[in-house]
């Protein structure tokens, strides 16, 4: 076992997505993780949010490609299912500890709901559940690789693992466009993911503004949308920020840990990565 169980899961992930990586899209908390090991991040002082799952986007024309059950199962995965869906909604456990998981997801159009009734909000692909969330579609575009190098603390020995991870603008985009559907817990933990992003890539958000618009065309509603949404973030204090920016001071963090810091930051990263 490896002395960080967090890398040792994301290891065992890589190998477990290898047959077929083209098809997968690393998102959530373990993206934030890993834009570290990006070529046009700088150095940070500061640890990552801690997150010890993994959210990864599966492209719904991934076929026959992989059975994911099995090679999940082969790396030391076990299916836990839960939750008031049909199907349920699945969480493939890593070892014996159950808040080290990976969660699957995959696209869905429209509000969920389906001729007066409600969608299913699961999908079985390749073999396992995944959840049917908005907006993934955005996350899926332009990704980035990286390889999990022993260098950064990965038990790889002399394999040559890859992840395929959300693009740092897209991954911002997604988060500003599901905000007001999570609840706020959870709203300020996003906003501190998308400063700390913000902060990561600061050398390079023209670069991102510019790969976002290789990923939406500015005048696409979802461009639009998240435009609209960056503007009123940055606008006023709001409970959300509050709560973000708490959040924020309570990871002892050096500067910016205050309301009105921690807003300008947010409104100067947003307006510079998706323009008016």
């Amino acid at each position: 076992m490896g002395d960080d169980p967090e890398k040792e899961m994301l290891v065992a992930l890589a190998r477990a997505l290898a047959p077929a990586p083209e098809h997968f899209v690393v998102i959530g908390g373990a993206a934030q993780h890993l834009f570290r090991h990006v070529h046009s991040a700088q150095a940070v002082g500061f640890p990552a949010l801690r997150t010890s799952d993994a959210d990864v986007a599966v492209s719904t024309t991934i076929g026959t490609a992989i059975r994911l059950d099995s090679q999940m199962a082969a790396q030391g995965f076990h299916e836990e299912v839960g939750g008031l869906t049909t199907p349920p909604v699945a969480r493939y456990v890593f070892g014996t500890k159950s808040d080290r998981y990976v969660e699957f997801v995959t696209h869905r159009t429209g509000s969920g709901d389906a001729r007066g009734r409600q969608a299913s909000r699961t999908e079985t692909i390749a073999g396992a559940l995944a959840q049917r969330l908005p907006h993934i579609d955005v996350l899926l575009k332009l990704p980035w690789t990286i390889e999990l190098l022993a260098a950064d603390g990965y038990c790889v020995g002399e394999e040559r693992l890859h992840l395929r991870i959300a693009n740092a603008a897209s991954y911002i985009a997604q988060k500003l466009l599901i905000l007001r559907k999570r609840d706020e817990d959870n709203r300020a933990k996003d906003l501190v993911y998308v400063h700390d992003t913000l902060l990561i890539f600061a050398p390079a958000l023209e670069q991102l503004a510019e790969l976002w618009r290789s990923v939406e065309s500015p005048h696409s509603k979802t461009a639009r949308d998240v435009a609209r949404i960056a503007r009123s973030l940055g606008a006023s204090v709001t409970d959300d920020t509050r709560r973000a920016a708490q959040l924020l001071g309570s990871l002892s963090r050096p500067g910016r840990s205050d309301e009105r810091g921690f807003l300008n930051a947010l409104d100067e990263g947003l307006t510079r990565v998706f323009p008016s």
